[in-house]
């Protein structure tokens, strides 16, 4: 266990460095795939956390969207300042995810992953006719936080993407050390045997939903990130293609590892720009990458990493 510990660390610890460093030396384009890629791993560690406890949910953008949309409708709309919006949107996530799992924690497996899509499919036809949000069209306009008390300038591209590599990392560590909690053993105890919890005198239902609740609080800290970084607000954020991205990079870099959330999301964004600018029809590309990847790599890059150190730590102790 120490050494699995010890190698997703490193892996962590060696995405940091990388990241740091092509975002000091990147231009302005990479410095915007930079931004996208660490909003996208803080939107799959949020998916990460929940699959904790043995959940895994195909309506995630819904949650993602509420973040989005409460950020743009209290700047834009109501005049707030963006700081209260941003608490605000956060707070809005957990509530959203709160009153959603009320019913959908009831449920498991392909049961629980119908019933979250359903409900991200339904905020966005509400979205997507909304008048306010300027339905279909989306909505411009979208300020970012304003630190310049501290000096800080978001609007510069640079600061920004390092600013959400900050809260990447940020949100990354909190998660570590929730999983290393009393809290964070009994969601993998969950995720193991729920039964065998349940026999045991653990509240299931309760430790899932404060699972669900917390996912949906860092799902809207991307989606409120998300808006600042494009300045645009559209109903494709809720999308259910939204949700299979980021789905497909917590896979991709292995489920339940936390780690893998943010590998994977920085594999998926550049791999998409790679192909996209130098193929035609590169869907087609990603999609056979990503089956080779699902077939030789079952439990994701970081969890082939850790099954070789396993095995290579068993033949060590062999006679």
């Amino acid at each position: 266990m120490a050494r699995r510990n010890v190698i997703r660390g490193s892996i962590g610890v060696l995405l940091l460095v990388v990241a740091l460093a092509g975002q000091r030396l990147a231009g302005f384009f990479a410095q915007e795939l930079i931004a996208e890629a660490a909003i996208l791993a803080i939107f799959a560690l949020s998916l990460d956390l929940l699959a904790t406890c043995g959940l895994v949910s195909l309506g995630h953008a819904g949650l993602l969207g509420v973040g989005a949309y409460a950020f743009a409708g209290l700047t834009v709309l109501a005049g707030v300042a963006p700081g209260l919006a941003f608490a605000a949107a956060v707070i809005g996530g957990a509530v959203a995810a709160f009153l959603v799992g009320l019913f959908a924690i009831r449920t498991s497996g392909a049961f629980f992953i119908m019933v979250t899509l359903a409900c991200a499919e339904m905020f966005y036809s509400w979205v997507f006719r909304n008048r306010a949000f300027n339905g279909a069209d989306g909505m411009g306009g979208i300020p970012r936080l304003d630190l310049s008390a501290i000096g800080v300038d978001l609007n510069d591209p640079r600061v920004f993407s390092l600013s959400a590599i900050c809260v990447c990392v940020a949100v990354w560590l909190l998660l570590e050390l929730v999983s290393a909690s009393p809290f964070g053993r009994t969601l993998d105890a969950i995720r193991q045997n729920p039964h065998r919890v349940v026999a045991l005198g653990g509240r299931v239902y309760l430790y899932r939903l404060a699972a669900f609740t917390a996912s949906g609080a860092l799902a809207a800290v991307a989606g409120a990130l998300k808006v600042q970084h494009t300045n645009f607000l559209s109903p494709d954020l809720v999308s259910w293609f939204v949700s299979g991205d980021v789905l497909i990079a917590t896979v991709i870099g292995g489920l339940g590892t936390l780690v893998g959330g943010p590998l994977g999301a920085a594999i998926l964004v550049f791999l998409k720009d790679a192909l996209s600018t130098n193929l035609g029809h590169w869907y087609l590309f990603l999609g056979a990458i990503f089956a080779f990847v699902a077939l030789a790599m079952p439990r994701g890059v970081v969890g082939f990493a850790l099954d070789f150190a396993t095995r290579r730590e068993r033949k060590e102790r062999a006679p």
